[in-house]
């Protein structure tokens, strides 16, 4: 299921989209004015050279413009830095809603995965229905006749999914797959009756034969552009439904137990470390004085900003928990040496800031998780 990590993991992707879309939008800001300055005769090298300067410390830190910059140029920048404000709040704003969008959608992708077992049946019913020169006990049937395929098909009814009817070429090469998979017959033919057999045949299609399908794979690879790290969050859910399949019904499994604190955490982490961004960074360029904060990885920087707005705007959540969980994720998505980087600092960083009173916990928070 749906865990925070999942949400770190996705607010920190989102995050870095957002700067990579920042730097882009700040690249547009100056070309467009240093065109405009064109008409100005600022085009000499020096000038052309302290005008970027001056104008990319603008679009960071606002201030007041040199004095011997002409009325017309000032103009200029300040209508330049209205424009790209107006745009990087739009972009912010669009990143945001399509970030929750993005992991809402995981449950529909999900009932979508569930479906595909009927989709498979209904194949299976139709292509052996076209082989009526077959004697019925030849025909080896492996979906078509399952109870636990229709309790499915029930708990499935009132969603509205996309129609697998369009993928028959699919749904042909994974039945194929299926058919032609020798430990399939070799697991189950003491098991051919029975719900509980059923479901866990459907469970070892799902994992050995689905699971390991370089087509399927490349299929929702293809669909989905968070497959990779939303396959495990799927694979967790379609395996809590099935295993509830019992003769009164199945439970479609929740994206989470409690969506709605965790939609609200996933918010706010993102909404804090972009409302302290500049905060973060002037504390960690401070703390860290052996690495400008250029020579820091962009995903390094990302994660130490979302940890120290976890640190001190989630008083429920200890110290400890929000280190590892960061540590744990720079693993994965930054570089060999990242680990060490960030659990040093953020040591550091979690002490002092845990001695001025800037980190309050509460609650849970209190909790030393050594």
């Amino acid at each position: 299921m749906l865990n925070r990590r999942n949400l770190r993991i996705k607010a920190m992707q989102t995050l870095f989209a957002f700067q990579q879309l920042r730097a882009s939008n700040q690249q547009i800001s100056w070309e467009r004015l240093e065109e405009a300055s064109k008409d100005l005769q600022e085009t000499t090298p020096d000038k052309v050279a302290k005008l970027e300067q001056i104008f990319k410390q603008q679009l960071v830190e606002p201030g007041n413009l040199p004095k011997e910059f002409t009325a017309e140029l000032k103009a200029g920048i300040e209508a330049e830095l209205s424009t790209y404000n107006q745009q990087i709040s739009k972009d912010l704003k669009f990143l945001r809603s399509q970030m929750l969008l993005e992991v809402e959608g995981i449950h529909k992708l999900f009932l979508w995965v569930l479906a595909l077992f009927l989709a498979l049946a209904d194949f299976e019913r139709i292509l052996l229905a076209r082989k009526k020169s077959l004697p019925q006990g030849r025909q080896i049937v492996y979906l078509r006749d399952m109870r636990s395929i229709e309790i499915l098909r029930k708990a499935l009814a009132s969603t509205q999914l996309p129609s697998w009817d369009e993928k028959q070429d699919r749904l042909s090469r994974w039945y194929k797959e299926i058919k032609s998979h020798q430990g399939l017959a070799e697991e189950f033919d003491q098991e051919t009756s029975g719900l509980d057999a059923e479901v866990k045949k459907l469970r070892y299609i799902f994992k050995t034969i689905l699971g390991k399908s370089e087509s399927y794979q490349n299929f929702f690879e293809e669909y989905d552009r968070g497959w990779v790290e939303n396959k495990d969050i799927i694979k967790s859910l379609v395996n809590k439904t099935l295993k509830s399949i019992t003769n009164e019904g199945a439970v479609l499994a929740p994206l989470s137990y409690q969506w709605e604190e965790d939609k609200q955490f996933f918010a706010d982490i993102f909404d804090a470390t972009i409302r302290q961004e500049s905060w973060s960074e002037k504390l960690i360029a401070d703390s860290s004085k052996n690495w400008k904060t250029d020579r820091i990885a962009q995903v390094d920087m990302i994660l130490l900003k979302m940890a120290l707005s976890e640190m001190i705007n989630f008083p429920s959540i200890p110290v400890k928990v929000t280190i590892n969980e960061y540590i744990e994720m720079s693993k994965k998505y930054s570089t060999p040496k990242s680990k060490k980087f960030i659990n040093g600092l953020l040591d550091v960083l979690a002490h002092d800031l845990t001695a001025s009173g800037t980190i309050k916990k509460s609650g849970r928070g209190l909790i030393d998780n050594k």
